[in-house]
């Protein structure tokens, strides 16, 4: 029997040999069940997002080490660590829109595009964006190359030339993004290359992490005094590392579906385009030992410092 519970504690390892007595086989079957009911139970709230890759965790560091090895003869080193996590609502958003025209000259591209990003600038005006709040970048003016076949030559040519522009407009209201959003679309502009939250005091945020962190690491002291009679002595700051979430980095995306196999029917395969779903995924607060603001619905900017402080 204490094999077999050694097989079940060590990752419930359910292989069953013949030499196994029969009442030791009805043990093991009664664990299968009850681990595959967790199972079961789980999968029941997954929902399509079991569809998903794997994808790697954001690399943090682990706490819980209050100590390491260090080299023989060294003096004995503890540590009091703590994890903090600070939730933010951005101070201020900025879009990207992308544009790009063709011409058979750069004067008629050029004039193209000018006369397109002027239509959705005023667009933006109207919406109440101010022109300190838009910019006009220019982004690459390139060559634009065609084939003329003669026979069985295909033969490469200059066509024309593209320009493009990317403009950049901050904003205040997020609701403000759906309209903004209708008025490029009205100027033939359906490229929306990303949204930037705006944080405006990093160093304030990194200050109240700090200030949250240095209170749990005095209270965790004062507790492994009491409790275990430790005695720490001269403090030194071994670890501080800051980091910084942003919603368009904490994305994910997967494509739910289930399709029978045709392949072995010796036919050609039209497939259907399959819907890809993306959603936000913030940082679990778990794993943390304080949560500054609790994150709400709205996806927003998130802050963590890891702090490890030594005592000899």
């Amino acid at each position: 029997m204490k094999g077999l519970a050694a097989e079940i504690a060590f990752g419930f390892t359910l292989r069953m040999r013949v030499t196994i007595h029969a009442n030791k086989k009805l043990l093991l079957v009664f664990f299968s069940i009850s681990i595959l009911a967790q199972f079961a139970v789980l999968a029941q709230a997954g929902g399509n997002i079991i569809y998903s890759t794997p994808k790697a965790q954001a690399a943090t560091t682990a706490p819980g080490d209050l100590s390491v090895a260090e080299p023989k003869g060294s003096v004995p080193v503890s540590f009091v660590e703590a994890n903090v996590l600070l939730n933010l609502k951005p101070d201020a958003y900025q879009a990207v829109f992308a544009l790009a025209q063709e011409g058979q000259t750069v004067a008629e591209a050029n004039e193209k595009l000018t006369t397109q990003a002027n239509e959705f600038v005023q667009g933006l005006k109207k919406l109440g964006a101010k022109d300190a709040d838009t910019f006009v970048d220019f982004v690459s003016q390139n060559r634009i190359y065609d084939f003329n076949v003669e026979g069985n030559v295909a033969r490469e040519k200059l066509s024309g030339f593209e320009v493009k522009k990317n403009i950049i407009v901050r904003y205040q209201n997020p609701a403000l993004l759906d309209k903004m959003l209708e008025s490029a679309a009205k100027s033939s502009i359906f490229d929306l290359v990303k949204v930037d939250y705006i944080i405006t005091d990093i160093p304030a945020a990194k200050a109240r992490l700090l200030e949250e962190a240095s209170k749990i690491i005095r209270t965790k002291e004062a507790s492994y005094t009491r409790l275990f009679h430790v005695k720490l002595g001269h403090a030194s700051v071994y670890q501080e590392k800051y980091s910084s979430y942003f919603p368009s980095d904490m994305y994910k995306s997967y494509t739910a579906y289930e399709s029978a196999n045709a392949e072995s029917y010796n036919m050609r395969v039209v497939r259907s385009r399959k819907v890809s779903t993306s959603y936000y995924s913030p940082l679990d607060p778990s794993g943390f030992d304080a949560v500054i603001n609790p994150g709400g619905v709205e996806p927003g900017v998130q802050f963590t410092l890891y702090l490890k402080v030594g005592y000899r």
